[in-house]
This record gives C-alpha cells, sequence and structure tokens, in this order.
C-alpha cells in the first residue's frame, strides 16, 4: 500500500482541490494529512478525504509524524497545493518494483503557464534527473524501510527535502517518473516570478556556502 502524506499549514483554499484529486487515485493507498496548527477550515476540510493527525509545526517535523502514522510500505510525501496525475500511484508501483527505492515526478505550475515558468520547470525537472536533487513540490515517493533506515527527514526549517534527497540518493537508486504533478506559482505570482526565483537561487547558494536553514527559513518567508 502507498501513504500518501500530506503537510499543511491554513491552506482551506487549496487543500480540497488536491485531496479531491487524490482520494479518486486508483490503488491501494491511504491519505494521511498532518497539521501543523491550522487557525482555518484545513482541518475541518481534510477529515472527509482521510486520517488527519497533527504535528507542531515545521514540514520536516509534519511529514516525519506522517510517515509514523503510516501503515503503507511506500510514502508518497505530497505537497497541500499539488495537483497529481491519475497515473500516479501506478507510476510509483512500478518505479519501486523495477528495483528503485524511491523517486519523483515531472514538475509544472498549473496556475501560471508563462514561458519563465515553464523554464523553472524544465530545469527543475533536469536537476532532479542529472543532479538526483529532488524538490518537495515534485511529489518525493520512497520505500518506508529506507525511509527509516535514514531516520527520515532531517528536523530543519528549510532544506529539508535537499537534505533528503542527497541521502536518498545514496541509498539506492532513485528514478523521476515520466509522469507530472502541477504546483501552485502563488510565491512567484506574489513575489513577483524574476525576483522570486532569484531569491530562490540566493538561498540554495547560501545553504551550500554553510548558512543556517533557521536563517534561510527567514529569507523564504519574504515572498510568501
Amino acid at each position: 500500500m502507498i501513504s500518501i502524506i500530506v503537510p499543511v499549514l491554513n491552506e482551506e483554499n487549496k487543500i480540497e482541490k488536491t485531496l479531491q484529486v487524490l482520494d479518486r487515485l486508483k490503488g491501494q493507498k491511504e491519505i494521511i494529512v498532518v497539521d501543523g496548527g491550522s487557525c482555518d477550515n484545513t482541518v475541518k476540510i481534510a477529515k472527509s478525504y482521510g486520517i488527519v493527525t497533527e504535528s507542531s509545526k515545521g514540514r520536516a517535523r509534519q511529514m516525519n509524524k506522517g510517515a509514523e502514522e503510516s501503515s503503507g510500505d511506500i510514502l508518497w510525501f505530497v505537497h497541500s497545493d499539488s495537483i497529481v496525475s491519475v497515473d500516479s500511484l501506478g507510476k510509483i508501483k512500478e518505479t519501486i518494483d523495477k528495483g528503485y527505492i524511491g523517486g519523483g515526478f515531472q514538475l509544472y505550475f498549473y496556475d501560471m503557464d508563462t514561458l519563465f515558468m515553464r523554464y523553472i520547470a524544465k530545469t527543475s525537472n533536469m536537476r532532479a534527473k542529472y543532479l538526483q536533487l529532488i524538490f518537495g513540490d515534485q511529489g518525493i515517493f520512497v520505500k518506508k524501510d529506507i525511509f527509516e533506515k535514514m531516520n527520515g527527514y532531517k528536523d530543519i526549517e528549510l532544506m529539508e527535502d535537499w537534505d533528503f534527497s542527497r541521502r536518498l540518493h545514496k541509498m539506492g537508486k532513485v528514478k523521476m517518473v515520466e509522469s507530472k504533478i502541477g504546483t501552485s506559482a502563488r510565491r512567484f505570482s506574489s513575489g513577483g516570478q524574476l525576483k522570486t526565483f532569484l531569491l530562490m537561487q540566493k538561498i540554495r547558494l547560501l545553504y551550500l556556502l554553510g548558512k543556517s536553514p533557521s536563517e534561510l527559513n527567514k529569507m523564504y518567508r519574504e515572498v510568501r
């Protein structure tokens, strides 16, 4: 079974569409929504679609909590604003059956179809395929036993997906499947496409240079 883990925090405007799509997927699955302390209707909406559990705020903590609560042998981490393809569960199972330990999906932005956003999606998919750096909005999936051996996501405020992806690659073969996963470009819409892109590149560079995730998180929140 595939456990679909969705971390949320005040996502009443996005979460129902995501959960509706996940609920319609064919295959053996469970949906676990992990709330980080929402003060809107997120939890009320989520209870109609699956298990809802609570965790202290922080995407890494919430995803680890969801993994602890899961019953499946494969974990699939999906952002609250994602729109997944109808064949996603089949693609995950097929990938794992071929000997891969995990992977991700081909990213696109479903609510901002500009040339620049297509460029960002294209280069993100190339990075994931050739550098084995899969980010959270690309729908990371992993065998549960491998996740447990890795002690899950590191409890850091930002870049937890980068850190996890690098460690995952060392554990075995990882694959980017051909199916797509859509994510919202709301951060680019509110902060400006170029300005937001440059800020994100700056954050990644500073992370590589040793800047702490907590400091980087403050910068990241500036454009949300």
